[in-house]
């Protein structure tokens, strides 16, 4: 049996009680809610806690649980029973059987608050920080509530009374007076619960909101208790619903299967409906109307909008209600319960909507079928919490992300076309689910990328879904202070949208991007980087077939805006390519770039306009062409191409690029030195650009790496360029503008092209002690200083074992960072540093492990030959 220990405090006494109770199927409502059971200070509130924790952005002992509040002024007709058992947080169901149709349980998190409330009738504090707008909402929600039990007690009391008048007029009218009230307070709770969750970075607001949600649901599913305190289904078992912080996958789509059927068949029990109404003079029973789709979504916007750790925990427990209140409502108006009875005929549920010319609609129209829909979470609401997840490093994020996209794609299969708002491949689920990845280098994720990037595009794409955004409410982009883009309520449902798909690709180039050098990546990216011009077109051109003679206007489901950084990445893989191919196809690239800015805005397809970066990647991708004269004279043509560009600056990063694309293609030549001294003395008098350290470094390693004879014209340039660095900096520690590289580059000028090998030794070691007190003390440096010396002095100058930290500080290249020994390595067998006290690395138990699994290999080999 499922147990909890529930605490319950009573106002008035300050002793605590607690005791453990068995989960039962004994609930009126299903509803785990704060009731009161007297009128008297002496109220009971049950709380139910578990960890871990929602609401702890700022650090305090807060929990959340079960928890739901009513208001005190409500009574119920089962207020001498004892509350359903709440059970503790596993996030697994229970061992015991549990019936799909037993009661309904709401999971409700919370902040439990430390101070004690001031009000003894609870009536709702409104906190300072809240703006104007949310506390006049807030007020006049509680003033709607004491009308809306003012109208109710009113009414009872006369019906009461006198119980043999039903048709007096007293009665009617005080009837319609209570069933107006309640409309009334579901408007003032939709209010309240707009503007309080549209609060910023306000935690008490979204907490707020929260909490007066959940209590609308209560009072809602409260109003369907029968006499002996149970909702009828189908099936009642004994067995209570476990209370899970997550979505229970099986049970989801179980009950989803079993809603949709009863949408369906609604219309076999119009007929009966309507003749009993006129025949038995009996008025409705009164209901609050239940929460819309609306203000399910303003809850779940706020969620995704706050910084709660686990506010993707908390849409899974948001869904889950949902739908247990869908459940709620079409298992008491279904007509095949067993329960049934005629006296549900004249709910209030059952009334018929009416149009705008005050004419009865069709039977599908009942009132309680759209209580129904609206509470069924739709694709948004799972796009939503999905979008939680996706901003949380949670290390369960991505498996529950694919959970939620399994039980999305069950619901569609079931609700389409029932229930609209739930679509096969939705866009809005597939795009949030795309931004969830984060790493493409575990081939499961990869594989998800391109799976759902392939429905994403096929859905905005196909013609057969251009009304998918026709009824959309209209989107407003608001600044980043205003959380961004959200949906104008006030629009009307005509207003055609699109969905910005921009950040699905470019994440997906950008994944792909870090899978640099890898083969058949940079193909990978470019087959995106074509998706998004297709998408562009299609919003362009708008969602059409042939033949189509149609005089509407075109639909059109997403927009698109490429941007440089798009071509950007996928020149940047290029770039890293080993293949030859890709040089060529790098530079079509760039010149689709260039050709788009010589043609109108409308005419260019989308295609953005090249930056300096774009130039830098196109021509370090010539690097792997093996005619070298071409690979110079193409970069020497792009060059050109960039200085008759109005729209780019001339740039020293462009130029540094084609540096190093010359010192690669002509390595080892006599010839580079002297291309060299031309870049740099063409720098300011063609283009008007200073050289950098960057652009003397790489002139100093040219000298280092060219094949010449006269070797002191060569050093006697290297050494006047590294003086220019070395007058740039301000003290004798300082590294501004030398590097290790460029260090390294001298060193080796030195060892290249001094013939005396005692200057050469003198020279070197003064550049390496130099080197150290700067802290660019890199592998390379540390290399050439070894080649230079004998063993002993070697020794004698660096030692033996790890490095000084302050020798490495500012060591910039990526080759040289993992040097952190004297021998030029990083670490390895015997070089942990023992000092006393626990280890911070774990090493000991580290090599244990290893040397464990090397052990168990070769006893599987030994056996396997066996």
């Amino acid at each position: 049996m499922l147990r909890s220990v529930v605490r319950s405090r009573c106002r008035g006494n300050s002793s605590h009680h607690y005791s453990t109770s068995t989960s039962t199927s004994a609930a009126s409502s299903s509803i785990i809610h704060h009731r009161q059971h007297q009128h008297h200070k002496n109220t009971c509130r049950l709380i139910a806690t578990t960890n871990p924790r929602f609401w702890d952005a700022d650090n305090r002992s807060s929990q959340y649980g079960v928890f739901s509040s009513c208001s005190t002024h409500l009574t119920h007709s089962d207020s001498a029973k004892e509350d359903n058992n709440i059970d503790k947080l596993p996030s697994t169901s229970s061992s015991n059987a549990v019936g799909d149709n037993a009661q309904v349980n709401l999971q409700i998190p919370f902040q439990r608050s430390k101070k004690k409330s001031k009000n003894d009738n609870n009536e709702l504090e409104i906190p300072n920080s809240f703006d104007d707008r949310a506390k006049a909402k807030l007020k006049a929600l509680s003033t709607a509530k004491v009308n809306a039990e003012e109208s109710k007690l009113a009414y009872l009391q006369l019906a009461k009374s006198n119980p043999t008048t039903v048709d007096n007029d007293n009665i009617h009218a005080l009837h319609e007076q209570w069933k107006q009230s309640e409309e009334q307070l579901s408007h003032a709770y939709s209010q309240a619960i707009k503007y309080t969750s549209r609060i910023l970075k306000n935690q008490k607001a979204t907490q707020t909101a929260e909490r007066l949600l959940f209590e609308w649901m209560d009072r809602f599913t409260n109003s369907f208790e029968r006499s002996d305190g149970v909702i009828s289904t189908k099936n009642d078992t004994n067995t209570a619903v476990p209370i899970t912080l997550y979505m229970n996958k099986k049970r989801m789509i179980r009950t989803i299967n079993k809603i949709v059927p009863k949408l369906t068949s609604s219309s076999n029990i119009s007929s009966s409906a309507s003749l009993l109404s006129k025949e038995i003079n009996n008025l409705p029973k009164i209901h609050i109307p239940p929460p819309s789709e609306k203000d399910y979504m303003n809850i779940l916007r706020a969620y995704s909008m706050s910084k709660a750790k686990r506010k993707g925990q908390q849409c899974e427990t948001l869904l889950s209600n949902m739908l247990e209140l869908a459940k709620t409502a079409a298992y008491y108006y279904s007509e095949d319960d067993k329960s049934w009875t005629e006296d549900r005929v004249h709910d209030m549920g059952m009334e018929v909507i009416k149009n705008d010319q005050n004419v009865v609609a069709s039977s599908s129209e009942k009132r309680w079928i759209g209580w129904v829909t609206e509470s069924i979470p739709k694709s948004k609401a799972f796009s939503i919490a999905i979008k939680c997840y996706a901003g949380t490093t949670q290390t369960e994020s991505l498996e529950r992300i694919l959970l939620l996209n399994h039980i999305h794609d069950e619901f569609s299969k079931c609700c389409v076309p029932h229930v609209h708002g739930i679509y096969n491949d939705d866009p809005y689920v597939l795009f949030h689910s795309i931004k969830s990845l984060k790493n493409f280098q575990i081939k499961e994720e990869r594989k998800l990328g391109e799976k759902w990037m392939q429905k994403l595009h096929k859905f905005v794409t196909s013609y057969e879904n251009r009304g998918y955004l026709v009824t959309t409410p209209e989107v407003v982009a608001d600044g980043e202070e205003n959380g961004g883009t959200h949906y104008d309520d006030t629009q009307t449902n005509n207003t055609q949208t699109t969905i910005d798909v921009t950040s699905a690709y470019t994440t997906t180039i950008r994944l792909l991007a870090k899978l640099r050098g890898t083969k058949g990546v940079a193909a990978d990216a470019r087959n995106i980087l074509d998706l998004m011009h297709k998408v562009h077109h299609v919003y362009e051109h708008g969602l059409k077939v042939e033949g189509d003679g149609s005089l509407e206007p075109p639909a059109r489901i997403a927009s698109i805006e490429i941007r440089p950084n798009a071509y950007n990445l996928v020149l940047g893989l290029y770039r890293d390519s080993k293949d030859e191919k890709d040089s060529m196809k790098a530079v079509d690239l760039l010149q689709t770039m260039v050709d788009a800015g010589s043609k109108p805005l409308e005419m260019r397809n989308g295609v953005p306009l090249p930056n300096e970066q774009s130039f830098e990647f196109a021509i370090l991708a010539l690097a792997h062409m093996t005619d070298r004269d071409k690979a110079i004279q193409v970069a020497e043509l792009l060059l050109s191409l960039m200085d008759g560009q109005d729209f780019i600056q001339p740039s020293i990063d462009v130029h540094n690029a084609f540096l190093k694309l010359c010192i690669k293609q002509l390595h080892g030549t006599s010839e580079l030195y002297d291309k060299a001294q031309d870049i740099l003395n063409n720098l300011k008098q063609s283009h008007g650009l200073s050289p950098n350290s960057e652009t003397i470094a790489l002139v100093i390693k040219a000298c280092s790496v060219s094949d010449r004879d006269d070797t002191e014209e060569v050093l006697a340039k290297a050494t006047d360029l590294f003086s220019q660095l070395e007058t740039q900096e301000v003290t004798e520690n300082s590294a501004l503008a030398l590097t290790d590289g460029a260090y390294f580059h001298m060193m080796k000028c030195i060892h290249t092209y001094v013939n005396n090998d005692e200057v050469k030794k003198e020279k070197i070691e003064q550049l390496f002690s130099d080197a150290c007190q700067r802290g660019m003390c890199s592998a390379n440096v540390l290399s050439i200083f070894r080649n230079s010396v004998t063993e002993e002095e070697y020794r004698l100058t660096v030692g033996k074992g790890r490095l000084a930290d302050k020798w490495i500080a500012n060591v910039t290249s990526p080759l040289a960072q993992k040097v952190r020994y004297t021998d030029g390595t990083k670490g390895g067998k015997d070089k942990h540093a023992r000092r006393k006290g626990k280890s911070t690395s774990n090493w000991k138990q580290k090599e244990a492990t290893i040397q464990a699994r090397k052990e168990e290999k070769k006893a599987k080999k030994f056996y396997n030959k066996l």
